[in-house]
């Protein structure tokens, strides 16, 4: 029984490692499908439209778009909205899950119900058009930044991590004399940095894909972030809607080399961040989801 208990665990491993690592190649073939693409010479791709190894490796793809001022422009924008933004972002979150998160709060379900509220109902593209415009936010840098600064389901991820926290650590802390800011950013913050990694991934991710907010709000090529250049690329096929363009000569050759260096490029920070984040990531939503 022992034995047969083994044989069906080992082949249950075996199968698994099969479909996890299939799982896994599905994910990973067409990214590094766009990054040798992205090497491989214009010539080569014509003769091999699916290259899975670099064949006549050339840089020069990314020398063009590298060197493109409206490109340099447009991503260091980009870092500076989700640096930024990610930081207001958990500290407004965290002054606001903190005090709903003690018992002694009064009106707590008040407030808790108002934040579901902006969950469940929205008043649409128009109404929220004409608020950015009354606010004077279009093309506006902090348009990028303060619309969508605080959500509803992040608040409450993290309201349900800090009363994880036992509550002697807040009363020693009381007794010793610390104010409520004092006890949020000395002991509770601290403590949870799983929370707010995982927060802190959500919010940056979210930042760094956001093309939508330009397309709607602003007109001006200088306040586009990396996405939306990635859009005129990867619909337009160059760089004529964006003043100053890098592209020039066979727009093929635009479409196939430098089109996969930009999505190379716009793809490859975030991706580089998510390493660092992942150890804290399923523990912080684990944590942060479970209600007492």
């Amino acid at each position: 029984m022992v034995k047969k208990m083994q044989v069906g665990e080992m082949t249950f491993q075996l199968l698994n490692a099969i479909f996890l690592t299939a799982f896994a190649l599905l994910t990973v073939i067409p990214f590094w499908h766009v990054f040798v693409v992205s090497i491989t010479s214009y010539e080569s791709y014509l003769n091999n439209r699916f290259i899975l190894f670099p064949r006549d490796i050339s840089f020069s793809s990314y020398v063009t778009i590298l060197s493109d001022e409206a490109i340099h422009r447009s991503f260091l924008l980009t870092v500076g909205i989700v640096i930024v933004s990610t930081f207001l972002h958990l500290l407004i979150t965290a002054i606001t899950a903190f005090p709903l998160s003690r018992y002694y709060l009064k009106g707590r379900n008040v407030f808790l119900l108002f934040i579901i509220i902006t969950m469940l109902f929205s008043g649409g593209l128009i109404p929220n058009y004409l608020l950015i415009k009354n606010l004077g936010l279009i093309n506006n840098v902090l348009v990028f930044i303060i619309p969508g600064m605080f959500v509803g389901f992040n608040t409450i991820l993290m309201l349900n991590f800090f009363k994880q926290i036992p509550e002697s650590l807040e009363e020693a802390a009381r007794i010793d004399g610390a104010g409520h800011m004092y006890t949020l950013f000395k002991i509770f913050i601290p403590l949870s940095m799983p929370i707010m990694a995982t927060l802190a991934l959500f919010y940056g991710v979210g930042k760094w894909n956001d093309w939508f907010t330009a397309l709607i709000f602003i007109d001006q090529a200088k306040l586009f972030p990396i996405q939306n250049i990635l859009r005129e690329f990867l619909i337009l096929g160059n760089m004529d809607s964006i003043r100053n363009g890098a592209v020039q000569g066979d727009p093929l050759k635009l479409i196939v080399s430098n089109k996969m260096a930009i999505v190379v490029v716009a793809t490859l920070p975030i991706m580089l961040v998510y390493p660092f984040l992942q150890k804290h990531f399923v523990k912080g939503v684990l944590l942060g989801s479970i209600k007492q």
